[in-house]
């Protein structure tokens, strides 16, 4: 009877905060402005992302998508982790348009991130209702706002939902003393995911979180063992991705803009002026910030006495997230180590939800619910004010619109390329050359899964096609298998090519790859069981 009773309790709890999150997430996309999210603003990664999201129509079985990125084999998928991304693709194919799909895919993670985030710090302030409140804030808050409406970061965003879970984990171990090692390896790998440099961040900041809590362990030898089996299990569900990354990367692909952390770093001065301002931008510039809310908290902290474990744990960690965006950081001690990071600001991702986590712990009481009340209301109304002062600088015909999508796919940059081919102009302008290497003329045209090239009396041993190589890339002439060779400009060059005839190229996962994800999916199938068995069965 009593099991029935919690049972109950259980499902009229889930009820109630899959309700809120979904009113929450009808504001943020009613309130925001709806398809006006797929604005094309300067320096956003929107053609990036959306290329990327429609490239996954096939990923399950061929990683490279022929259609997208201007139809020259981009292999992004095995550089950027797209597992969790992967729902707005299916969205996407089954409302055949990319706008309303994303629209759908956005929602559905505004619920799911208001989901998380309840119960991930339920765990932590033991307080429904203080749990209820971070919920419903962090939808509207300002740094994760500024990833969705004006970066179109979308990775990042997805990263901070899930880091939600690592944390709340890591509190528990290193506090609670509880058994959360499973869930800490689940968030992290869904961190990893998400976004590979938010995963590097969240590692750099769980290690902080234990050397700020030595006088909270009670036991070493369990918070050794539940962070060495969680470090463990993430690894291996992580091979899925990692695996056929470190495997790509041995053909020596050229990285991402590097940037230089010094001069990337905000002022304080800045920091604080745009906190304020709580500003995402404008169509020509993106302003990072904490956002007013935030930045009212770490105030409050510097003045206030931290009276519990929470609140000093999360604000420390806040404030040194704010100065590790800063030029109060000596940078310049780490570029070499550190250069892939691109912007010091990316530190307030973590410092939002750290400094979030712990005003509502210091602020937030149910004894004064008007006031809380009132914050929330606060928070919604900064969210529509910084949408609305964004949309005043864009107008209507720099939003993708389906008509647009055509175009979309012909965007392509040199990020993940092999070095070889690196701004190499002849590729990105599908450049065909011979065994002289004279440019021909050659017929092609692509498709989700093959890049088709037909010959028509051809006069050439071979052909150097303008197709980005990587491993697990593969020929066909017509029908049978062809001899494939990576060309002086890192491309696909095939040999013994036939006068007529069809060539197919694709790209399938390498026996490295597959032993990655087999792994990960077994790791996982082993979790789920291993938790029926202890949640049924002992």
């Amino acid at each position: 009877m009593k099991n029935n009773q919690q049972l109950k309790s259980k499902i009229i709890e889930f009820i109630e905060i899959l309700v809120i999150a979904t009113i929450c997430s009808i504001l943020f996309i009613v309130l925001g402005g709806g398809h006006r999210c797929l604005t094309n603003y300067a320096y956003s990664d929107i053609e990036f992302h959306l290329n990327r999201i429609i490239s996954l129509s096939n990923i399950i079985n061929h990683p490279i998508n022929y259609k997208v990125f201007n139809q020259i084999g981009m292999g992004v998928n095995y550089f950027y982790p797209w597992l969790t991304i992967f729902p707005a693709a299916l969205l996407i194919k089954f409302t055949h348009s990319v706008v309303n799909g994303f629209l759908a895919f956005l929602f559905l993670l505004n619920v799911v991130s208001g989901i998380i985030a309840y119960y991930s710090l339920k765990s932590v302030y033991k307080n429904r209702f203080k749990a209820t409140i971070f919920s419903t804030m962090f939808i509207f808050m300002t740094y994760r706002t500024l990833d969705i409406y004006r970066r179109f970061d979308i990775g990042e965003c997805l990263a901070m939902t899930f880091m939600l879970i690592v944390f709340s984990a890591m509190y528990q171990i290193i506090v609670d003393q509880k058994n959360s090692w499973v869930k800490l390896a689940i968030g992290m790998a869904l961190v990893l995911y998400s976004h590979l440099l938010s995963a590097i961040i969240v590692s750099i900041m769980c290690g902080l979180m234990l050397i700020l809590n030595l006088k909270n362990v009670k036991s070493w030898k369990f918070v050794i063992i539940q962070l060495c089996k969680s470090g463990i299990t993430t690894l291996m569900l992580g091979l899925g991705f990692l695996l056929p990354y470190l495997q790509q990367t041995r053909l020596k692909i050229n990285p991402p803009f590097i940037g230089n952390l010094p001069s990337a770093a905000l002022n304080m001065s800045d920091l604080f002026n745009n906190s304020l301002n709580n500003t995402l931008g404008n169509s020509k510039q993106t302003v990072v910030s904490l956002g007013i809310i935030c930045l009212i908290f770490l105030i409050i902290g510097l003045f206030k006495k931290h009276e519990t474990v929470v609140e000093k744990s999360f604000y420390t960690l806040g404030l040194f997230s704010v100065i590790l965006s800063t030029k109060l950081f000596p940078w310049n001690l780490f570029q070499k180590y550190f250069a892939l990071l691109q912007f010091p600001w990316r530190f307030l991702e973590v410092a939002s939800v750290f400094l979030l986590i712990y005003g509502v712990s210091a602020v937030i009481d149910s004894k004064r619910m008007i006031f809380s009340l009132g914050i929330v209301g606060c928070a919604i109304l900064l969210f529509c004010s910084s949408i609305s002062n964004l949309e005043s600088t864009t107008t209507q015909r720099n939003i993708i619109s389906e008509n647009k999508a055509d175009k979309l796919v012909l965007f392509s940059n040199w990020d993940y390329f092999p070095k070889k081919a690196a701004k190499d102009p002849s590729i990105v302008n599908h450049q065909f050359f011979n065994v002289q290497g004279k440019p021909v003329g050659v017929k092609y045209w692509a498709t989700n899964t093959n890049y088709i090239i037909k010959l028509n009396s051809y006069k050439s041993s071979k052909i150097n096609i303008p197709v980005l190589y990587y491993y697990g890339t593969q020929a066909k002439i017509n029908g049978k298998n062809a001899d494939v060779k990576v060309s002086d400009r890192g491309t696909v060059e095939i040999q013994n090519v036939p006068q007529n005839g069809i060539i197919r190229i694709s790209n399938n996962y390498t026996k490295t790859a597959r032993i990655g994800q087999i792994i990960s999916l077994l790791t996982l199938i082993g979790i789920i069981i291993g938790s029926f068995i202890k949640r049924f069965l002992i």
